[in-house]
């Protein structure tokens, strides 16, 4: 970790001042909503994904997450938000990803469609999620006449919702067959892990503590004749930690805050973030370009040479130093994007954390001021929330 000029230390915000002179607070910090995009024509086929999770329970709110390709589609974007039991939300973002939260009251299977136009064109990705799954899968015992083959009568774990780091117990009992498989599921359904179990048993699970959201499985037996039979089993999460802004976000964070020694610097068209608990430096974009923003590891270290006095400043404006200054003057393009910076960076308490989704996760970050920066997935946007 960098020493930069600021002392590195874990204070809730508030309890930090500025390590660097004291300078006026941000004049130009925005206090409304700023969504960034790119202007570029698109240069191939308008394609978008829809992500989010499968599973859920009722009467809470989950994100679900519209990614559009290619980078160089033109904005603005038509999104149409359609979901089962909710009503259709049309809205014009100047933006290649898009949220929308949905909370369903019954249990059902629902699907959500989203469509995205622009230019005369248009795409469409479908999603579905189940509310308020069995937890414990128990299949009628009955004559089959045909087909023959197994059947799993019971496959269950030992308690309907599990904290991130506890170990469950997973059982099951079947008829007719010889052997098994149980398959630890990702979170987009395909197959992870997987042991050989006999037909009646069961296994301890330990969940890892990092992870959040849910676990499933899939156990399938078969018999001699090799026919098989199947069984699906999902275990929600507790979600351990909070988030360090309010109004929080609907996701469960990935972990707890990381609070550290920040800094925040404004220029012509964005602004410039260091988080040091990261050591790293995080640009937004206010030019309209394609890519809204982008990251860098702080490679600026005490003793460095903190500017360049070969670069003069025009009256008013500044050059950044330090660690920013380093990327300013070295990372392609960052300079021309920015500008010249419009007053001196500013060193405070700030804090980060990021959403658990599978993908496409967003990244929030504490401003000078004490609003939130929010940055979309895959560097494809931002917004300042401002201070409740």
């Amino acid at each position: 970790m960098k020493t930069r000029m600021f002392l590195t230390v874990l204070l809730v915000a508030g309890l930090l001042g500025g390590a660097t002179p004291a300078r006026p607070a941000l004049s130009t910090a925005p206090r409304r909503v700023v969504t960034l995009s790119g202007a570029l024509p698109a240069l191939s086929s308008l394609e978008v994904t829809l992500s989010g999770p499968h599973i859920g329970q009722s009467d809470v709110p989950y994100t679900f997450t519209a990614s559009v390709t290619p980078l160089t589609v033109m904005l603005p974007l038509t999104v149409t938000w359609e979901a089962e039991g909710q009503a259709t939300f049309i809205r014009s973002i100047a933006a290649i990803t898009d949220t929308m939260s949905y909370t369903w009251p019954t249990t059902g299977t629902y699907g959500i469609t989203v469509t995205v136009a622009t230019a005369g064109e248009s795409a469409q990705a479908r999603h579905k999620i189940v509310i308020n799954p069995e937890h414990h899968v128990y299949l009628p015992l009955a004559l089959r006449s045909y087909p023959p083959g197994p059947y799993i009568t019971a496959f269950y774990a030992d308690v309907a919702i599990a904290d991130p780091g506890q170990t469950i117990l997973l059982t099951w009992t079947s008829q007719g067959a010889i052997s098994g498989t149980l398959y630890w599921l990702l979170p987009t359904g395909q197959f992870g892990s997987f042991w050989s179990v006999e037909p009646n048993g069961s296994m301890p699970y330990a969940i890892p503590e990092t992870w959040r959201n849910f676990e499933h499985f899939m156990l399938y037996v078969n018999d001699a004749e090799g026919r098989t039979d199947s069984a699906y089993l999902n275990i929600p999460l507790t979600c351990p930690d909070t988030w360090f802004f309010e109004p929080a976000p609907p996701d469960c964070p990935a972990s707890p805050p990381l609070y550290s020694a920040g800094a925040q610097q404004p220029f012509e068209h964005g602004v410039m973030l260091w988080v040091g608990g990261e050591d790293r430096i995080y640009v937004l974009y206010a030019d309209g370009g394609v890519g809204a923003w982008s990251a860098f590891t702080d490679e600026w270290d005490e003793g460095d040479p903190i500017d360049d006095p070969g670069i003069v400043p025009p009256p008013g404006f500044y050059q950044p130093i330090r660690g920013f200054g380093l990327v300013w003057r070295e990372q392609p393009n960052v300079r021309e994007r920015l500008g010249w910076a419009t007053a001196p960076e500013q060193g405070y308490a700030t804090a980060v954390q990021r959403t658990s989704r599978w993908k496409y996760n967003d990244i929030y970050i504490r401003a000078l001021d004490g609003g939130t920066w929010r940055l979309g997935p895959e560097g494809g946007s931002w917004e300042y929330l401002p201070a409740p």
